[in-house]
């Protein structure tokens, strides 16, 4: 089995698509997987309109986890809330001149076991045409049974 996978794909902002659903179960819940790198960015960098294209996204281990609670159809940032795993952000300055790629922050304590769930907006309410690119980087985690059952138990924890 491999040690390390690389997810990534094109999505839509996530008031207009909704969570994206990521498979990483693999069935086997001794197999745990860590996320290492959390990286997006607009789709197309050099666009003239780009400079609108700012964007910020969460990972998390349940759908529920990701819209904002006082604005329900956007992204939020809860690091109380243990189902968010990942927090990264995109600038884009001036017309077409994007920043570096920010990493992000992740928690480096979570394990996943069963499926992760991302959202991505625009920071600046980009029109629905616009879409984002993400990349994720997971390596397994080898868990016993004790192991196993608190990765599960802080997958649906909401709370800290």
């Amino acid at each position: 089995m491999k040690e390390r996978r690389v997810i990534r794909g094109v999505t839509n902002q996530f008031q207009h698509s909704g969570p994206v659903h990521i498979v990483v179960d693999d069935g086997n819940f001794k197999d745990g997987w860590r996320v290492t790198a959390f990286y997006m960015a607009p789709m197309e960098p050099f666009h003239a309109s780009a400079g609108g294209y700012d964007c910020y996204g969460v990972l998390a281990t349940h759908p529920d986890a990701i819209p904002d609670d006082n604005v329900p159809n956007n992204v939020g940032w809860n690091w109380e809330d243990r189902r968010q795993i990942a927090w990264g952000s995109q600038a884009m300055f001036g017309s077409s001149s994007p920043d570096w790629l920010n990493g992000g922050l992740i928690d480096p304590s979570h394990v996943v076991i069963r499926d992760l769930y991302l959202g991505i907006t625009s920071g600046s309410g980009a029109v629905s045409a616009v879409y984002f690119n993400y990349f994720i980087e997971i390596e397994r985690v080898v868990l016993d049974d004790n192991q196993s059952i608190m990765a599960l138990v802080q997958e649906k924890a909401a709370g800290a």
